[in-house]
């Protein structure tokens, strides 16, 4: 029984180093891009919670990167609608004149459906998805009585409506939905061991699907909801590992002498990402969902982690621990890597459904980072301490 403790202490430990060790070698040289943003303007949304769904519809827009309100006269779009019980009427019309670009109903309340007519505009104008409507799920300690304590929350992507979801009074970690948003799996040491869940937000019923000898972390679903991709230690060494997402045996991936963790799935689901230290510092490897021989990325930084695919498939997004803490992002075909953030104390990076931006940690407080612009904006939900957030898609 103390072999198994020290053996799962061990093992937890060597999964957090590369959060806080720092590396010496310097990080790529940042380099940004500006895009040219369209300018819509909103008319005041009639109906008795018109002025809320103004300002959600105004901050959704101006935070997409691709939008900006301005007033009328400098407009190139301009959105109006109204909203009742029956839920929020919306329009986009060019200003010049012409056929209406969105036309159509959002049902929901009237936060959720200015979220969903936020998206529908940037979608028409842009042609790809926006993200307002999104979630997020992360690790928080705030109000924690004990500092060991860690629990699992979900909030809007623009920080409202958080809740606490898990009342474990233990850590809980690296929280991760489902492709359709449904369910959550996490990791918590509630049992006294480092196991992993399955959350199913409608049900808010809890499953333990994977409990095996010592460590079972960073559970990431398939892109078909149907599989887990996560870090076991039953086998000696923490081992890149999938099982059904329902629980079951675990088929095992990776076979080194060092930590393997944090994986991430492609968006065709034929590759997973993560991260191992067998070379010494940690670094990023991609290596087929069904087995193989994996592939070492060069990140040009010595000490990278935490590793998520964009939806696009083309970029991985990861940590940096030198310079106090940056993203950087990995070119997947042309195999070029590049500081993305400003600033410092950044981790933890999850990409949005725009594969643009990246909502992620920074001294405990949530963040949208745009990779374009290197522009960071603080997600405001009345917490502390927040940390491994990951997005809805």
């Amino acid at each position: 029984m103390l072999l198994s403790l020290a053996m799962r202490l061990l093992t937890a430990l060597l999964c957090l180093l590369p959060l806080v060790v720092q590396s010496q070698t310097a990080a790529p040289v940042i380099v940004i891009e500006q895009t040219r943003k369209i300018d819509v303007a909103i008319e005041p949304i009639g109906g008795s919670e018109g002025p809320t769904v103004t300002k959600v519809l105004t901050d959704d827009l101006n935070r997409s990167g691709v939008c900006r309100v301005v007033p009328a006269d400098s407009a190139s779009f301009v959105l109006s609608g109204s909203i009742t019980l029956s839920g929020l009427s919306g329009r986009a019309t060019p200003k010049a004149g012409g056929a209406a670009v969105v036309d159509k109903s959002f049902s929901g309340d009237s936060r959720r459906a200015a979220h969903l007519f936020a998206d529908a505009v940037v979608d028409a104008l842009t042609g790809t998805p926006g993200f307002a409507s999104s979630k997020i799920t992360f690790a928080s300690a705030s109000g924690a009585k004990k500092s060991k304590v860690k629990e699992i929350y979900v909030s809007d992507i623009d920080g409202a409506n958080a809740r606490q979801l898990t009342q474990d009074k233990s850590l809980g970690y690296g929280p991760k939905f489902s492709p359709d948003g449904s369910k959550i799996a996490y990791s918590s040491d509630k049992s006294g061991y480092r196991d992993t869940y399955v959350i199913d937000l409608g049900s808010k019923k809890r499953t333990c699907v994977a409990q095996f000898p010592g460590q079972n972390t960073g559970a990431t679903f398939s892109p078909d909801g149907s599989t887990l991709a996560l870090s076991l230690s039953k086998f000696g060494n923490p081992e890149i590992c999938t099982i059904a997402a329902t629980g079951g045996e675990p088929t095992r991936l990776t076979q080194t002498r060092g930590t393997d963790c944090s994986p991430s799935w492609s968006p065709d689901g034929t590759r997973i990402v993560y991260v191992s230290d067998e070379r010494g510092s940690p670094g990023l490897y991609i290596i087929p969902a069904t087995g193989g021989e994996p592939e070492r990325l060069n990140t040009e930084s010595s000490y990278t982690t935490e590793p998520d695919w964009s939806p696009d498939g083309k970029l991985i997004a990861y940590s940096i621990s030198s310079g106090g803490g940056q993203i950087g992002v990995y070119d997947v075909a042309g195999k070029k890597a590049r500081v993305v953030s400003r600033g410092s104390g950044l981790e933890s990076p999850s990409w949005t459904r725009n594969s643009r931006h990246l909502v992620a940690s920074q001294n405990g407080n949530l963040v949208l980072l745009d990779t374009l612009t290197g522009e960071t904006t603080k997600i405001p939900n009345n917490l502390s301490n927040n940390t491994e957030p990951n997005t809805s898609r």
